[in-house]
């Protein structure tokens, strides 16, 4: 993660904060965040992203994904919900359908699957998913 001094030396997240998943590392499960997140390495599961998910060319994503922005060099084998734009580079694999605003595909894309644009998609329509809600054990 990328970090900003505060007064005193103390650190914190910047708004130009990312989480990177490198080369080599794989990780099961959903993944949340709310600064950029670059995957160098795999990710199996879904991703919730509020900023931008970048997937490089050595990267891999097995899971739907929603976000705000997207830029795409790598694998994906689910769906892709994004709020803005959506860039689909040289060399990309998509196996799964696209929602997005904008979309831009680059020559030498391989993309399998169904496409929406427009309007329909927001910023609002990212959400995260939800958490269960836990009942307190009842003492009787």
């Amino acid at each position: 993660m990328i970090f900003q001094k505060k007064e005193g030396g103390e650190q914190h997240a910047g708004s130009d904060a990312a989480t990177i998943v490198a080369a080599g590392t794989s990780v099961l499960g959903d993944f949340t965040c709310s600064n950029h997140l670059r995957i160098d390495g795999h990710i199996e599961g879904d991703i919730v992203c509020d900023s931008k998910v970048v997937i490089g060319q050595n990267g891999s994503v097995s899971g739907a994904i929603t976000c705000t922005l997207a830029d795409v060099s790598g694998k994906l084998f689910g769906d892709i919900i994004v709020a803005e734009s959506l860039v689909l580079r040289k060399g990309a694999v998509i196996n799964g359908n696209i929602q997005a605003n904008l979309l831009q595909v680059e020559a030498g894309v391989n993309f399998n699957g169904k496409c929406q644009m427009g309007a329909k998609t927001t910023a609002e329509q990212i959400t995260k998913p939800k958490k269960p809600v836990l009942v307190p054990n009842e003492v009787g």
